[in-house]
């Protein structure tokens, strides 16, 4: 006797109803469990024997099976024991039904087959379907979540092909930065040196040629702020303990060494300890620290603190300065790559540093932020 399908469903429907098997070898059962479930309005497969129900496994899957106990040849718990031993259907809820009372039956060896219930007879059908119902929803929602597993995978793969696509054309142009372009760079700054270094030169065209050489300067600048981008979102991390105490001392002394003249009162506290890829949080406090050592010109004296402190259980470090400050409308242009908020002239930069740091708190997978007000100093938090 082959296993036997019905669906209350139309035609058009059978195709996404969920399978529940009922395993009875006695016609009048399965006739009286199909009554039962079939205003589900699934699609149930009827096996009068454990060999018959095996074969329905290997052609598709259940939501369900409903397994007779008492059945001649191989008794329910034997076709159990063989449903898991099939990695397919390992998993599949099985229901015991039979007839037999509890005392009767060997719930325990049940339970230890994989059983999640036994309904015994008489049957009550709200409460058989209420249970079947369950496990049907769970084989939905778990077939769901595989096919937006499927879909995310896809779009996971399309942007990471789409993603390297972006890496190989960044590459091409970094190479084309530090080889095409630096030449001539190079040989017009050598062109020039040479041109002020001549006798008799008239005064006009000096100042000509050195606003060549500062704009070559300025351009070479600018790609080596582009380099720095295109580096950081690149290449192997290594995550380690870092004192970041003693990486911003030697920063900050580094400044002063480059501009003695400058009053700057730098405020690190101790023990400033962080986990991360020590090159690129060197950087990162290179770029913050510099950015406050730059719109800090005009005080005298300026004050710099980098510490860290605890708001709401979490640890945020942070660059605080009293310098110019900027108007928090225009907080969300400070992270952008070539964003000025302040003219060239005034306080000079190509406006890379506080990008990179952006991008090095991302590769992280932390956050940064700013707050600030003009003429009140500035303060760059980040989380790493």
């Amino acid at each position: 006797m082959k296993a036997r399908r019905t669906s209350s469903k139309p035609e058009a429907m059978t195709s996404i109803g969920v399978g529940i098997l009922i395993v009875d070898d006695d016609p009048a059962k399965l006739v009286a469990l199909r009554s039962v479930l079939e205003v589900l309005g699934e699609n149930i497969v009827e096996a009068c024997s454990g060999a018959e129900a095996l074969r329905s496994l290997l052609k598709e899957d259940f939501a369900v099976i409903l397994l007779d106990v008492r059945m001649p040849i191989m008794n329910g718990f034997e076709t159990a024991e063989l449903i898991r031993q099939r990695p397919a259907s390992e998993l599949t809820p099985i229901i015991f039904v039979t007839a037999l009372d509890q005392a009767e039956t060997d719930m325990g060896r049940g339970y230890e087959l994989g059983a999640v219930d036994f309904v015994f007879s008489p049957v009550v059908p709200a409460i058989l379907r209420a249970k079947v119902q369950v496990f049907v929803d769970l084989y939905r929602s778990q077939h769901e979540l595989k096919r937006y597993r499927k879909q995310l995978q896809s779009l996971v793969e399309e942007r990471t092909t789409a993603l390297t696509a972006i890496n190989r054309e960044i590459e091409s142009l970094s190479r084309f930065l530090a080889q095409d372009v630096r030449g001539p760079l190079k040989t017009i700054d050598g062109l020039t040196k040479a041109l002020l270094d001549g006798k008799d030169l008239d005064p006009s065209v000096r100042g000509h040629i050195m606003r060549v050489r500062t704009a070559s300067r300025q351009i070479g600048e600018l790609f080596d702020g582009m380099q720095l981008l295109f580096s950081i979102t690149r290449g192997d991390m290594r995550r380690e303990e870092i004192d970041l105490s003693g990486v911003s001392r030697q920063i900050v002394q580094q400044f002063r060494t480059k501009e003695p003249k400058r009053n700057v009162e730098a405020q690190v506290q101790d023990h400033l300890i962080v986990i991360g890829d020590t090159h690129m949080v060197e950087i990162l406090m290179r770029n913050l620290i510099s950015n406050a050592w730059n719109f800090t010109r005009n005080e005298n004296p300026a004050v710099i603190a980098i510490g860290k402190e605890t708001v709401g259980g979490e640890a945020r470090f942070f660059v605080r300065d009293n310098g110019v400050g900027f108007d928090m409308i225009s907080a969300h242009r400070l992270f952008g790559a070539f964003q000025r908020l302040h003219s060239q002239s005034e306080f000079p930069g190509q406006g890379i540093g506080l990008a990179s740091a952006q991008r090095i708190i991302n590769r992280h997978g932390g956050r940064i932020w700013a707050e600030g007000a003009v003429g009140d100093g500035a303060t760059f938090y980040f989380v790493l």
